[in-house]
């Protein structure tokens, strides 16, 4: 199939290879995979170029390429791994940019390392990572919009891609260490002194570094939370002044778009996984695929009035699993979102994730024939205490029944209550009461354990253990 500019420039995301392309004044360009589409703004993509692999960017505005050469350049001229420029394309007529460059064999991104790799086995990589920053810096650039997707390893080398995301350095280099770091869940801060030293000579301290991380994080979360709730590469949202719906785009099929138009026709086949005034909560089938739909229901006049003016429980749910998420913690998925709408009133909203097929906490410990908890479920219970402490984090309903045992890892469930605090002291009282409420769970044995395993964290927050 050819395509021309316009059919590209006008393409919407999801745009499918393979296709040809007519390039200006030469033979026309064969599309064998895309790797990202900016719809008007530009699409990148694998082709063959003379009987040679290239990675090839085309371009719908002008400045777009020139930031993109000029970065190249840059990393050229700071030394650094780069795929280099090959050859370009111009037709200002048709407002085509095309760049070609090196196509580096069998790559992998680091964050596809991140995935793939233990902590030990990623550090090296870590350290050749920190080491392109520091030169970038030493020459007075930076990558603007740094992420794991911008370093690829070929032949065992890693370079540096995007040019475009190339700027002058900022005023304060441990920002951009510390968004660095923040692209890793808090588990990994432990190793920034182990590769601080590679980024070489004017190297941040660790002080500023590690504070900068955790900053930067909460920059990166909220970023994020924005995406998940407007049209992006990632999610498909659609609107009126009837209904608000967002999706994850790599799980959208016809039947689940059926069943965000239609959510309440599920209910009456449904297996009811629990049945309430506030919150119903069923199991339905999407394509051979077990999810939870969960209902927040509007009780009566003034609860609907109480809550039209707010996000709701399911927009909330929502944003908090998407958190969950960057900070490493195991909650189910959430697939897509509804809100029932009356111009801007909110009313009945819906959250779709996926199915954890475990057993609650509580329920788990007594089935569990064990004399003592296992150590990996104590390092569950404290690793979630440390994020939360690190990320000012608070669940608000730390019940046994919102912790999901299944396949040796801790699930948090029932989100509607978690809050990112902005004010420290706010943080704190919340924090002492999750500690307390985790702990009104327990009795006898479990709960001296217990005691004795969040002592440090109690401590941390000031609060006199074991609570009266």
């Amino acid at each position: 199939m050819l395509r021309s500019i316009d059919e590209l420039k006008s393409a919407p995301i999801g745009l499918q290879a393979p296709f040809d392309i007519a390039t200006p004044g030469r033979a026309t360009l064969h599309c064998e995979r895309i790797y990202r589409h900016l719809p008007g703004r530009r699409l990148v993509f694998r082709a063959r170029w003379h009987d040679t692999d290239t990675l090839v960017k085309l371009f719908f505005r002008a400045k777009d390429f020139d930031r993109e050469r000029a970065g190249l350049r840059a990393m050229a001229a700071a030394q650094i791994p780069h795929a280099a420029e090959m050859w370009t394309l111009i037709d200002s007529a048709e407002e085509s940019y095309f760049l070609g460059s090196e196509f580096l064999d069998d790559a992998a991104s680091l964050q596809d390392c991140y995935a793939g790799l233990s902590a030990k086995q990623l550090l090296p990589l870590l350290r050749d990572a920190l080491s392109i920053v520091g030169r970038l810096h030493g020459a007075g650039w930076m990558q603007a919009d740094i992420h794991l997707d911008n370093f690829l390893l070929s032949r065992g080398k890693l370079f540096a891609i995007d040019g475009g995301g190339m700027s002058a350095l900022a005023s304060v280099p441990e920002d951009n260490v510390g968004m660095f770091f923040a692209q890793l869940v808090p588990d990994y801060d432990r190793l920034i002194p182990d590769v601080l030293d590679a980024y070489g000579e004017g190297a941040p301290s660790l002080a500023a570094v590690q504070a900068a991380t955790i900053r930067m994080r909460a920059v990166r979360i909220a970023r994020y939370l924005q995406k998940s709730v407007r049209s992006c590469t990632e999610f498909s949202v659609s609107t009126d002044r009837h209904r608000f719906i967002a999706m994850r785009r790599d799980m959208e099929t016809r039947r689940l778009t059926r069943l965000m138009d239609e959510p309440d026709a599920e209910v009456g086949g449904a297996r009811f996984l629990k049945r309430g005034n506030t919150a119903t909560v069923i199991k339905v089938d999407c394509e051979g695929q077990d999810r939870v739909l969960k209902i927040y229901n509007i009780k009566n006049f003034w609860h609907g009035v109480s809550r039209c003016w707010r996000p709701s429980r399911a927009w909330v749910s929502w944003q908090n699993a998407h958190r969950l998420k960057l900070l490493g913690v195991a909650t189910p998925l959430a697939v897509a979102l509804r809100e029932n709408r009356v111009g801007p009133l909110r009313r009945v909203a819906y959250l779709l994730t996926d199915f954890i097929d475990g057993e609650n906490l509580a329920s788990w410990l007594l089935k569990t024939d064990r004399k003592s908890i296992p150590e990996w479920l104590d390092g569950e219970i404290v690793r979630l205490f440390d994020i939360m402490w690190c990320s000012n984090v608070t669940h608000g309903d730390m019940k046994a029944t919102n912790f999901m045992v299944f396949a040796y890892r801790l699930h948090v469930i029932d989100l509607d209550s978690m809050c990112w605090h902005g004010s420290q002291r706010k943080f704190i009282a919340a924090y002492r009461r999750d500690l307390i409420r985790f702990l009104q769970n327990w009795q006898g044995e479990t709960r001296e354990h217990f005691v004795q395993l969040l002592q440090p964290f109690a401590q941390r927050a000031g609060l006199l253990f074991p609570p009266n």
